[in-house]
Parts: structure tokens; sequence; C-alpha cells
């Protein structure tokens, strides 16, 4: 009887140790996980969002992760237009200057539904000009007034981080910015644009990058630095209106109507939509990792012709 009883509470103690150790496994795993939240953006070659895909065609190639869930998010948007009126730029009598405006009003004139627009410009720092609205008729209104275009150095580092520090109709993931600009920024910038970078993939601040000519040609351009870097790393977009036409050095050049419509289009398109991707991150992550992301179609092959935004880097977690 007495071997009966110590047989049993053997077996009862070896089963709750094998209990505790299984669930120390499983707590162990679950802490070397994290979960992340990105925005993909995906347009077709015409610059179209691409609809109706499935979290089975995402694939993320690197770091060790998995797709937890996808979905679209086709909310109203809120989009700040930042328009460029540093001295590369010219004043408000030069083509270069035209070029931004009329991207502007084409822009605004594709406003929809309760998305919402406001206006900034900046040179040496952010200015705002007209906070968030669904009036686009008050946006223009107030893009035809400003006259003081073409002044100061391209701060575009200080006017991001005053943007995102802002209190009032601050930023929230998802929201976009709509960059008009040159592309380029002042080498007096002092930002430090990796922090800056990880605090737009932080926020989930999409940006686009809508290049005009500016009144310098581009082999005169000797102390300036191409954004283009920030703006793929953090999942925004580009789109070329400068391309290889001759610049009249004070003046610029004429973008043509038709570049001008097409490109606003895209623009709107590439803020209008996005995918909310759910990713659970497998090990710690103790510095940015890149990430690399794939869309297949139903048979696993890669699909051609699409191009993907996203955060090029992972994060690391407070916990991380």
């Amino acid at each position: 009887m007495e071997d009966s009883v110590l047989r049993y509470f053997r077996c009862q103690y070896l089963f709750s140790l094998s209990s505790f150790l299984f669930a120390s496994v499983i707590c162990a795993q679950t802490g070397t996980s994290s979960a992340r939240v990105i925005a993909l953006g995906m347009q077709d070659q015409r610059g179209q969002f691409v609809e109706g895909i499935q979290s089975e065609q995402i694939l993320v190639t690197q770091p060790v992760a998995r797709i937890q869930h996808l979905e679209l998010d086709s909310a109203p948007r809120r989009i700040l237009l930042l328009l460029d009126t540093s001295g590369s730029m010219g004043n408000y009598q030069t083509l270069s200057w035209s070029n931004v405006a009329e991207f502007t009003r084409r822009f605004t004139r594709q406003r929809d539904g309760d998305d919402a627009i406001g206006l900034d410009t900046f040179a040496e720092k952010d200015q705002v000009l007209v906070p968030f609205t669904a009036d686009s008729q008050l946006v223009v209104t107030h893009l035809d007034e400003v006259k003081n275009s073409g002044m100061g150095r391209t701060m575009l580092g200080n006017a991001l981080t005053q943007i995102l520090a802002r209190k009032e109709n601050q930023l929230r993931f998802g929201d976009a910015i709509v960059l008009v600009s040159d592309g380029d920024r002042s080498q007096d910038d002092k930002t430090d644009f990796a922090r800056l970078r990880d605090a737009l993939i932080r926020g989930g601040i999409r940006i686009c990058l809508v290049r005009v000519p500016s009144i310098i040609p581009t082999d005169a351009t000797v102390d300036a630095t191409d954004v283009s870097s920030l703006v793929s790393d953090t999942g925004g977009i580009e789109l070329d209106m400068a391309g290889t036409m001759p610049v009249q050095l004070g003046n610029g050049v004429r973008v043509n109507s038709q570049a001008l419509d097409s490109n606003a289009k895209a623009a709107y398109a590439f803020v209008r939509a996005y995918y909310q991707v759910s990713l659970e991150v497998s090990g710690t992550l103790g510095k940015p990792n890149r990430l690399h992301l794939e869309v297949v179609d139903q048979k696993r092959r890669k699909l051609k012709g699409v191009k993907l935004n996203y955060p090029r880097y992972l994060l690391p977690l407070s916990s991380d």
C-alpha cells in the first residue's frame, strides 16, 4: 500500500514537473517573438493601387518573421502637402515654382469623400498655411497667396522634425506627407536622419516625394544631399517630373500638363489606400534589421510589374 502511495505522488510530481517545463518552453518561445504593424503600399505599372491581395501572398524573406494579419485600410486620409519654398525653387514668378503650384492645384482637385488636406511650406523651418481641411478651395486660395518662395536653405530634416513634434493636428499612423520639391536638402541641415527615419517608421507616416525641376541645373548642385533614401527607407514613393530636361539657370523648366496631371493622380492613389500588415518577428532585435517582402500569386510565383512600398527596417521595441 505504501509503495502504491509513493508511486502515485511520484507520478504526480513528474507530471507537474513536465507541465512546468512545457509551460516554461512556451513562455520562452513567446518571449522571443514580438509583433510589428507596418503600412504596405502596392502599385501596378500605371501607378494604381493593387487590391485583392491575401495575407498568404505576402512572403517575408528577411528577417525571420511571418504574416499574422493583413487588412486593407481605405479609411478617410489625412494628407499634408509640404511645399519646398527654399532658394532652389526660385521665387513665385519662376517656372520652377509654377510647377510646384500647378501640381498642388491638380492634386487638391483629386480630394474625395472625407479626406482632409493640410498645406505647409518649408525652407529653413516648417510653416503651416492651412490645417487639415476638406475645403479644397481654401487650400488653393492660400497657395495663391504664397509670395515668399525662393528664399533660404532647404532644411527638410528640420521641417519634418517640427511636423512630427506637432501636438495640434498631429500626424497619425497611415497619414501621408506629399513632399513637392527638387528632392535635395542642404548639407547645413544637421538633422540626425537615421533618428528621423526611425521616427517616421514608428509613426507609420508615409511620404510621397514629387520631384520637380529646380532653378539650378543638376551638375551645378554641389552642396546638397538627395533625400531619396529617406523616402524609400520609410516606405514612401518617389514620382519624378524633373527627368533630364535642360534647366534654365535661375528659372527652371516648365513641366507639361500631362505629366502634372498623371503624377497628381499617382500621388493621390499612393496616399489613398494601403494594407496594414501585422508581423510576428522571431527572436529579438538589438538594432534596426533590414526587412524584405515579396508578393506572389496563388501559384507562389512572384508578381511582376508590382512595386511594393514599405519600411525597409524593422526597429527594436523597448522590450527587445
